[in-house]
């Protein structure tokens, strides 16, 4: 793994990026030239455990590279962040299995339980359907979770919560459907695919709600899902700042309707402006505060209560950044009159992938009121 700082590493690779951003979104997946740099920069491995040569970032370092890949480039930006995700989940796995998939080019996957997991001699026999294979194009492990079932019916919960499998397996293990041709985000490679019925070893799975890794500091201790939307929060910062880049670029070039004055010198323009440049950089304070807290109480041994609340708030923060960077988004595209319509258009592409990628699940609105519910004297809900 390359010894650079990784934000510096990413930064180095913003002009290849843009250079590679029309090919990627007519490939509908990354290019060759954007994954061997990746790979070259050893940024998939930003939050693998150090024990297997990653970076083991800090949520403020993650949310930092992932931010500016994103700027870059929103396809390649969201599926990065998906990579990285996965193979975070190194730090959930049998050391023996966990150290193939950390030296892997990468992983991808998708976590929600649409498969079924029937226990067997020393691991599951795993089927199921998934969409959204992020990041696939140049995956050499393929990742999603099932529920464990038992005399045909699911499992019985375990400390209030549902027994459900992750699990990594080779990419050649699964059928891609190549199906991927959508509104925004088009170079992610988000691909359906399905997982054929196989037994899958038991080293290679993990819970995924376990909050205990078995390698790893307390970046880890936040669990798998939490862990999975930090990467998805800076995404969604990145592609805000681009659009603001370019809304101002377009402005400063003289952007006027006739009897009007120039966009630039518009006092609501500069109010507006200065408005979601301001809630963007909150945002992205709100989530550093919020993920930092988190890994700080499980290194601290938290009470559980109390870090179920620091948990809460993260989810809080990973709906309220990507609504902030929509409204700056929308904001910075409306603005932008007939340049943002005009192909090709950097701040077009932005607003199409932040309304795509807004409604990603882990954005769920739900969030806000699972961390008020204590306040309120009721039971926040136990997932």
């Amino acid at each position: 793994m390359s010894v650079t700082d990784p934000l510096t590493a990413a930064r180095g690779l913003r002009l290849l990026i843009e250079s590679e951003a029309e090919l990627v979104e007519q490939n509908a997946t990354m290019t060759p030239a954007v994954v061997d740099a990746l790979v070259g920069t050893g940024l998939f491995r930003l939050l693998v455990p150090r024990e297997f040569d990653g970076f083991e970032a800090s949520p403020s370092t993650i949310i930092d590279v992932c931010k500016e890949l994103s700027y870059a480039d929103g396809a390649v930006g969201w599926a990065f962040a998906q990579n990285t995700t996965v193979m975070a989940y190194a730090a959930y796995l049998e050391p023996e299995n966990a150290v193939r998939l950390a030296r892997a080019r990468a992983g991808a996957g998708m976590f929600a339980p649409l498969g079924v997991a029937h226990e067997q001699d020393g691991g599951y026999r795993i089927s199921g359907r998934y969409p959204f294979g992020s990041g696939s194009g140049h995956a050499e492990y393929m990742g999603g979770s099932a529920m464990v079932m038992r005399a045909g019916e699911p499992a019985p919960f375990e400390n209030g919560l549902p027994q459900i499998r992750g699990f990594i397996i080779p990419a050649d293990r699964v059928i891609m459907k190549g199906n991927w041709d959508v509104m925004g985000l088009r170079g992610t490679g988000s691909f359906d695919f399905e997982v054929p019925e196989q037994h899958v070893d038991a080293g290679w799975t993990f819970s995924l709600f376990e909050t205990r890794p078995i390698t790893g500091g307390a970046l880890y201790g936040l669990g798998p899902i939490t862990v999975g939307t930090i990467s998805s929060v800076a995404w969604a910062l990145g592609v805000a700042h681009r659009a603001l880049d370019e809304i101002s670029e377009i402005a400063r070039n003289g952007r006027a309707r006739l009897g009007s004055l120039p966009l630039r010198e518009q006092p609501i323009f500069q109010r507006d402006l200065g408005l979601h440049t301001t809630a963007v950089q909150a945002a992205r304070k709100l989530a550093v505060d919020a993920y930092e807290s988190a890994v700080t109480a499980v290194a601290e041994g938290t009470s559980p209560m109390a870090l179920a609340q620091r948990m809460r708030e993260t989810k809080a923060a990973a709906s309220f950044v990507p609504r902030v960077a929509k409204a700056a988004v929308d904001f910075a595209y409306e603005a932008s009159g007939s340049h943002g319509m005009r192909n090709p258009s950097r701040l077009q592409r932005c607003f199409r992938d932040i309304h795509v990628g807004a409604t990603h699940q882990v954005f769920d609105e739900r969030n806000y009121g699972e961390l008020v519910k204590s306040s309120l004297g009721l039971e926040p809900a136990p997932f």
